[in-house]
């Protein structure tokens, strides 16, 4: 073997190995990143969930506060307000609805709407309400009082638990989100 070979060879050996170690270093640098993607995910949506959650149960300390110190009256649903749907149809009614505490008149919008009107105005309907602060008022309904944050807290819960095993999961498998391995075999 000539001198020329000898180096031709070594000159090689030396590319291959240079190439291995880049090689290397972009595989560890896309395992972070793609950690790192997986991190992002895992905080912004137990946000998002978190988020749910604190609504609905600000919506179930409103309910429970109404029914354990509020009081009834009879109120007057006065019109319906119409607004589109989450899909950007029309039209969804939610009453609103005025009572009288002390001599003074209150008015507030409930919270469900529905596609048909489930109220008609001038009907008279129960009205729970704080008296220390009658501007926090509800339709004296228990489903309709209960029924977003029995939904929404289980649910947001839930999700939350099946997104983390999944996020857990592909971090500890080192796949990527799209379930593909980013070991080489």
């Amino acid at each position: 073997m000539s001198n020329f070979d000898k180096n031709l060879d070594k000159a090689v050996e030396n590319y291959e190995k240079g190439f291995d170690k880049v090689a290397n270093v972009a595989e560890k640098v896309g395992r972070g990143v793609n950690r790192l993607y997986i991190g992002c995910i895992g905080v912004f949506s137990n946000l998002f969930f978190a988020a749910f959650c604190l609504w609905g149960a600000y919506a179930a300390s409103v309910s429970w506060k109404l029914q354990t110190a509020g009081e009834v009256t009879t109120g007057t649903v006065t019109r319906l307000e119409e607004s589109k749907t989450s899909e950007g149809y029309c039209c969804e009614y939610a009453p609103i609805v005025e009572f009288d505490v002390n001599g003074q008149t209150y008015s507030f919008e409930n919270d469900s709407a529905s596609d048909s009107p489930d109220y008609e105005i001038g009907s008279q309907v129960q009205v729970r309400y704080d008296p220390a602060d009658p501007n926090t008022a509800q339709i004296d309904n228990a489903i309709e009082r209960w029924l977003f944050p029995a939904i929404i807290i289980p649910a947001m819960i839930f999700a939350a638990l099946l997104v983390n095993f999944t996020l857990v999961r592909a971090w500890v498998r080192g796949e990527s989100m799209e379930g593909e391995s980013l070991h080489p075999q």
